[in-house]
């Protein structure tokens, strides 16, 4: 859809991109050229509405990324319905949880808004549980001072919780013993992986956005 404005005395059609049906890791520059944009020559603005009840949401990735447009280029950002993050795996034994994924990565250096309305969602992906602690092994008292060399496992410790949108993970649980005698440990149980950090809300990368927020924004702008 194009709208005529008028910037300083010169026409202008605004490039309106609408999101009205639930997509996966939108991305504005590649909409944008599809629909005629070149990042080269055109310095149109561009206004991407995201239609209520509409979740733009991710799964590898950047639930929303803007690519790099046209630095004359102003970009608006319309929430009504929700951009959301996808959340971090959860470690396996011992390792970290992962990063939860941004809603919006942002790429663009020309003027930038983002207007979240009432009701409406910008939350980034919450971090991944962290792993469980190593489980601990420790060998018979064979008594005379020696100990014996057979194995007692324990337990790797449980995995900690994924986080809600914009929180970190949890860390995982210590792991356990599973007998033998304190003075033969043959492997030292440990405690749990510290669970992963949320993604952004808005991840700027040094770029200047406007928000305006009359919903719900869980995460980190910067």
């Amino acid at each position: 859809m194009l709208i005529p404005i008028v910037q300083g005395g010169l026409g202008y059609f605004t490039l309106v991109l609408d999101i009205s049906s639930n997509v996966t890791e939108y991305n504005v520059l590649t909409a944008a050229t599809a629909a005629g944009y070149n990042a080269s020559t055109d310095v149109r603005p561009i206004v991407v509405n995201v239609a209520s009840g509409v979740t733009v949401s991710g799964s590898t990735t950047h639930a929303l990324r803007t690519g790099v447009l046209n630095a004359a280029t102003s970009l608006t950002i319309n929430i009504n319905g929700s951009v959301d993050g996808y959340t971090g795996a959860t470690g396996t034994a011992t390792v970290t949880g992962s990063v939860g994924g941004d809603a919006i990565y942002w790429e663009t250096a020309g003027t930038s808004v983002v207007n979240v309305a009432n009701g409406a969602n910008l939350r980034s992906g919450g971090g991944g549980g962290g792993g469980g602690g190593q489980r601990g092994n420790r060998s018979t008292d064979g008594g005379k001072g020696y100990c014996l060399g057979d194995n007692n496992y324990g337990s790797y410790g449980s995995t900690g919780a994924q986080g809600g949108f914009g929180i970190a993970g949890s860390t995982g649980g210590s792991g356990s013993y599973g007998g033998g005698s304190v003075g033969c440990v043959i492997q030292v149980a440990g405690a749990g992986a510290a669970g992963g950090a949320a993604g952004f809300a808005i991840r700027e990368n040094s770029n200047t956005i406007t928000v305006n927020n009359s919903g719900t924004i869980a995460g980190t702008i910067g």
